[in-house]
C-alpha cells in the first residue's frame, strides 16, 4: 500500500478487483486512548533487575508491536512498555537499528513509538541511557520505509539492552516529509495531499529492532531528520564549491 500510494500519480494500474483487508480492519487507538490504557495497566516490574531477560539481540532487525496487551514496567516512576535483550559477547563497537512506523493509515491521526535505550551491566545496573532520534526515510519497499534511528554499543561492560520510552520522547515528535496519504488501517479521517508534517510520539506502536545490517545502513544514514534549510539554489552552491577548491 505504501508503494501504491507513492507511485499512483505516475503509474496506471489495471482495473482488476483487489482485496483490501487493511481498510476493513478496526481503527487503531488514538494516542490519548493508548496513553489511558497504559496508565491503567498493572506493571510487572519496578526495577531493572526484575525485567525478564531471555531473548538475544536479533542479528538483523525483527518486527515487534507494542499494544494494550504488551507488558508494562514502572521504573523510576515512569510507566512504559518495554523490550529486553541479552547482548552478544563484546568484540568491537556495533550499531543497533530501530525503525518505527506510523500507527494509523493517515498521518494526521498517527503517532510513533520513539525508543529510549538503556544499557545494563552484569549486575543490572544502568551504564548509559539515550533517547533515540528518529528520522524519516521512504525506500523502494516497505521494510525500508519508516522512521529510523540507531544506537551504538561500545562498552565492554554492557550485557543487556532495554528498550522503553521516556517522558522526553513522549513530548517530542518526528519530522515527516512524505504526503500523509496512507499507511495502515485508519479510515476515519480524510488524507491531506501535500506538505511536510510532524508526527507526535506515543506510548505504543510498531517497532523493529536488531543489529544494523548493510541493507539498512543507507536508510539510517540518509534519513531526513528536519526540514531542509532554504538556500540560494544549486548553481550558486556549485560555484562556491569550485571557488573553495581552487583557493
Amino acid at each position: 500500500m505504501v508503494l501504491l500510494a507513492a507511485c499512483a500519480h505516475s503509474v496506471k494500474l489495471p482495473l482488476v478487483p483487489m482485496a483490501l483487508p487493511s481498510l476493513a480492519a478496526a481503527t487503531p487507538p488514538s494516542r490519548d486512548d493508548a496513553t489511558k490504557k497504559l496508565e491503567a495497566a498493572t506493571p510487572c516490574c519496578k526495577a531493572w533487575s526484575e525485567l525478564p531477560f531471555k531473548d538475544a539481540l536479533p542479528d538483523k532487525p525483527k518486527d515487534y508491536l507494542f499494544d494494550a496487551n504488551s507488558p508494562v514496567a514502572d521504573i523510576d516512576g515512569q510507566r512504559t512498555h518495554f523490550l529486553t535483550f541479552v547482548l552478544p559477547p563484546y568484540e568491537k563497537p556495533y550499531r543497533v537499528l530501530f525503525k518505527a512506523e506510523p500507527s494509523a493509515r493517515y498521518l494526521q491521526s498517527s503517532y510513533l513509538f520513539a525508543p529510549t535505550v538503556t544499557l545494563l551491566d552484569a549486575q543490572f545496573e544502568p551504564l548509559r541511557s539515550e533517547d533515540v532520534k528518529l528520522c524519516e526515510y521512504i525506500g523502494w519497499r516497505p521494510t525500508l520505509s519508516g522512521a529510523f534511528g540507531s544506537f551504538t554499543i561500545d562498552d565492554v561492560q554492557a550485557k543487556y539492552l532495554v528498550v522503553t520510552t521516556s517522558p522526553a520522547q513522549l513530548k517530542a515528535s518526528t519530522y515527516w516529509e512524505q504526503s500523509p496519504a496512507g499507511f495502515t488501517s485508519d479510515v476515519s479521517s480524510p488524507p491531506a495531499s501535500s506538505g511536510s508534517f510532524s508526527i507526535p510520539h506515543g506510548p505504543d506502536g510498531p517497532l523493529s529492532v536488531g543489529r544494523l545490517t548493510s541493507g539498512y545502513e543507507n536508510a539510517v544514514d540518509n534519513a531526513i531528520c528536519a526540514k531542509p534549510k532554504s538556500g540560494t539554489g544549486l548553481l550558486p552552491q556549485l560555484r562556491q564549491s569550485m571557488h573553495n577548491m581552487l583557493r
